[in-house]
């Protein structure tokens, strides 16, 4: 799936000079999918979160660039945006990078230094997505545990275990020692209040947050692969198929 560009203009001006520029990225992962020329449509437009990358041309009078990202930058999740300027503007620039964009490109833009930023556009959509389906997976994952008083407590250290681990395999060892306990004793431990054990758990955990990934459409099984720690993308297939009963590759279908 394209990752989906919105470019947000004042209107005054022709943008035909930046065709070819928008012609170079249509030709790659990125597809513009929508223009607006109003400043009031573009605020709405990066809000509805719809689009993944921004791409604002800053130009007079309006010079719109730090009004949009000031008026949306109450958003958690405010897409990436990447400002392209008439001229060299130091003034406006450091403007834009304080109310976070992320690159600011004054005309005229070789394709290659446009491609280069929407490229670090697309690698920061994609750590906002892992992080976002990451805690998803987990929340789900602890949601299918028994819930009572008594196991709450621990539930919430297993939460906090899991979220530790985003970027690293859990193992049994790391698990115990989060806990305090010694390996054999925390496993016995986490069975007797879940009724599995916690490598159970915690492939079953593995699997849906593979799901989440996959259906994005933003990621290939092998990074995926990757992602959660499998030796091969075919022993990750194996254990995916396993526990689904189809292949990655068909959810990402």
């Amino acid at each position: 799936m394209k990752l989906q560009i919105l470019v947000a203009d004042s209107g005054t001006h022709t943008t035909a000079h930046l065709d070819h520029l928008f012609s170079v990225l249509e030709e790659t992962e990125y597809t513009i999918s929508q223009h607006t020329t109003n400043l009031n449509d573009a605020v709405r437009l990066v809000l509805s979160q719809k689009f993944d990358i921004l791409l604002c041309i800053n130009r007079a009078p309006e010079y719109i660039a730090a009004k949009l990202l000031r008026l949306t930058g109450t958003s958690e999740n405010r897409i990436p945006a990447i400002i392209i300027s008439e001229q060299d503007d130091s003034q406006r620039m450091r403007e834009c990078f304080l109310l976070g964009a992320i690159d600011f490109l004054a005309e005229p833009i070789p394709p290659e230094d446009l491609l280069a930023a929407v490229s670090r556009a697309a690698a920061l959509v994609h750590e906002q997505l892992i992080e976002t389906e990451y805690r998803t997976a987990v929340s789900h994952a602890l949601d299918t545990l028994p819930d009572s008083e008594e196991l709450q407590p621990v539930s919430e250290k297993l939460r906090a275990f899991l979220l530790k681990m985003e970027h690293q395999t859990a193992t049994v060892e790391l698990a115990a020692d989060y806990f305090g306990f010694n390996r054999d004793y925390f496993g016995r431990y986490f069975k007797n209040k879940f009724g599995m054990t916690f490598g159970e758990f915690y492939k079953g955990f593995q699997i849906n947050y593979a799901e989440r990934l996959l259906e994005s459409g933003q990621f290939k099984v092998l990074e995926v692969s990757r992602l959660l720690g499998f030796s091969t993308p075919d022993y990750f297939t194996r254990v995916f198929k396993k526990h689904t009963g189809v292949v990655p590759s068909e959810i990402k279908k």
